[in-house]
């Protein structure tokens, strides 16, 4: 038995190891496999695209080689996908064909990333084909070119979606249904930026049922193109139109440019437009609704330092929030007739608009304007802010493109001193505002704040702007002047010193009171008056008129000196005068009284 132990025991070893390397053999096969990058293209691993797609696992990295593939439609399942062009654009036309009946790559997978892929010919017997369809979630399109498709990029049941640097063309089945971009309802978050969408075929440029849509810094041109809206967010949401440009011909099919809230409004987010520094230009006979919103959107659209150049109207919404905006005059474009609508020195538009502010806690100062093509710039105020979508004498500098670092808006500068309100007497209040660029980080700012003459208006030695702000308030408070005094104050960040004046007047000259001493006389007695002033008289001599009844004797009118607070008086008492209370009453700016008691001995008159 005893020899038998070391045989048990190393059964029970073996048996122990193998179990072990089984469920670490488990452990292993449940692990996903590392990513690959995956070459597709003539002489490459996979010959096409979809082969290459076919064959991807979750997290790999598709490269496709520049080059036409025609016919190569599929479907992409896998998640956490990057496919990008190599060597120049990879272009792929549909060629009649279609994946899952939706278009040339139906994105099904989440978190996907395509790059400078050329889509063209997507057409499905519904005629809703798109370059791109979007079932999945969370989609980057950067440095792509959609055209002559049915729609460019169609769909979204969830998640974000973010377009930047890419161009869309001549999309569009031609029934006024499907569009250059059309996002659905599931979208909570799109943004556009730093793109081109141009001459739709009778669709829209953009449409966006997103809950909420940032649009900023494209070019919006419908050119010969006979779309219809130029931007269309049916379901309103929240929305950010910042620093586009906007434009429609005589080929257009609807005098909507902007168009918001046209259906049924978002539930999930604020219903509130925000168009600030955009350029509209219609060269339409008929005219232009710039911004045409329906009638049920609630809040007042916000509608500042936006050019409108062209015939028609601003808004069809009476109660927009309007500011800034330039809709008459020369707009003294570079080259209208090419879609180049900076603006020279001769615009209108040249530091017309005002201060941006800030919406829903987001600074809407524009800090990039659109660069052709497909590039941004950075925009900053020269002067005073322009109006429109460019600022003019921008120092040249490196436009942002496909490819480069997300650009980082610069910090904040400060842009203003207000006050309100700018004039106030003597012991009164005013309320400064320091105001940003754009809103502060997450430190927030602090200004430090000053004044020529303290005595005169007295501010605290800062004012801290706080996170997510562009602007902050402060109380200014004000001393004794004899006369109108202007104080300068000042707001000092960064080396930048922005300033403004407060005038402060001294307060209306005002009777207080009027004193007898005695307040009881005998007839034939003398009395002293004392009348007190409220406020010192400034300059000159202020006339006091006096009066009594009868039977009292003093001076018609008194003058009191400049800097004066009280003067005196005499009132000589009739020997003959009767008992009585007898009022005297001085009358200046205002009127004040006090009663006299005169006492006859033994109800004679007379003296002792």
């Amino acid at each position: 038995m005893l020899g038998n132990k070391p045989y048990v025991a190393e059964r029970r070893t073996v048996r122990w190891m193998s179990m072990r390397m089984i469920f670490l053999i488990a452990i292993f096969l449940a692990l996903p496999l590392s990513a690959v990058t995956r070459s597709a293209g003539p002489g490459q691993a996979y010959a096409t695209p979809c082969q290459a797609l076919a064959a991807a696992q979750d997290g790999d990295v598709i490269e496709v080689a520049a080059g036409l593939y025609s016919g190569d439609v599929c479907a992409i399942t896998a998640n956490n996908l990057t496919i990008r062009g190599v060597g120049g654009r990879a272009h792929v036309d549909a060629a009649g064909r279609y994946a899952w009946g939706k278009g040339i790559w139906v994105v099904a997978g989440n978190n996907i990333t395509i790059e400078n892929i050329e889509f063209s010919g997507a057409k499905v017997p519904d005629h809703n084909g798109a370059g791109i369809r979007l079932d999945g979630g969370n989609l980057t399109v950067r440095n792509c070119y959609f055209h002559d498709n049915e729609n460019g990029i169609l769909g979204g049941a969830y998640g974000t979606v973010l377009v930047e640097h890419s161009e869309f063309a001549n999309n569009g089945a031609g029934d006024g249904y499907s569009h250059n971009i059309y996002l659905n309802t599931g979208i909570t978050r799109f943004t556009l930026r730093y793109s081109l969408s141009r001459s739709s075929n009778a669709g829209h440029l953009v449409k966006s049922r997103a809950a909420s849509n940032y649009i900023l810094y494209n070019r919006l041109t419908q050119e010969s193109g006979s779309g219809s809206y130029e931007l269309d967010l049916p379901n309103a949401g929240l929305a950010y139109v910042i620093g586009n440009v906007l434009q429609q011909g005589e080929t257009t099919q609807n005098r909507g440019m902007l168009a918001y809230g046209m259906e049924a409004l978002s539930s999930t987010t604020p219903n509130q437009l925000y168009a600030v520094n955009n350029t509209f230009v219609s060269t339409r006979s008929a005219g232009a609704t710039f911004a045409q919103v329906g009638g049920s959107v609630p809040l007042a659209a916000v509608l500042r330092n936006n050019i409108f150049s062209g015939p028609g109207i601003l808004t069809n919404q009476a109660n927009a929030l309007l500011a800034g905006n330039v809709s008459s005059g020369d707009m003294g474009f570079v080259n209208a007739a090419q879609y180049d609508y900076h603006i020279t020195a001769a615009s209108a538009a040249l530091n017309a608009g005002v201060n941006p502010g800030e919406g829903g806690g987001t600074s809407l100062r524009p800090v990039m304007q659109y660069y052709h093509p497909l590039c941004a710039e950075p925009r900053s105020d020269v002067g005073l802010i322009d109006a429109g979508a460019f600022e003019y004498g921008l120092p040249a500098g490196t436009p942002v493109c496909a490819g480069a670092a997300t650009p980082q808006p610069p910090s904040p500068v400060l842009t203003g001193l207000s006050l309100a309100p700018a004039q106030v007497t003597a012991g009164s209040g005013a309320t400064g505002t320091v105001t940003l660029s754009a809103a502060a980080g997450s430190a927030g700012v602090t200004v430090a704040l000053a004044s020529a003459a303290p005595a005169v208006a007295s501010v605290p030695a800062s004012v801290t702007i706080p996170a997510g702000q562009s602007s902050a308030s402060f109380a200014v408070s004000t001393g004794e002047v004899f006369a109108s005094t202007a104080a300068v104050l000042s707001a000092t960040l960064g080396g930048q010193t922005v300033s403004a004046t407060l005038t402060v007047d001294p307060p209306p000259v005002w009777l207080a009171s009027l004193s007898l001493a005695p307040a009881k006389v005998l007839p034939g007695g003398k009395v002293k008056g004392t009348l007190m002033i409220g406020s010192p008289v400034v300059t000159g001599a202020l006339p006091v008129k006096l009066s009594a009844p009868a039977g009292l004797t003093l001076p018609p009118t008194i003058t009191v000196p400049p800097g004066t607070r009280a003067v005196s008086f005499t009132i000589t008492v009739a020997e003959d005068a009767a008992s009585q209370l007898a009022t005297i009453t001085a009358t200046g700016a205002n009127t004040v009284t006090t009663t006299l008691c005169i006492v006859s001995l033994n109800g004679k008159t007379g003296g002792k």
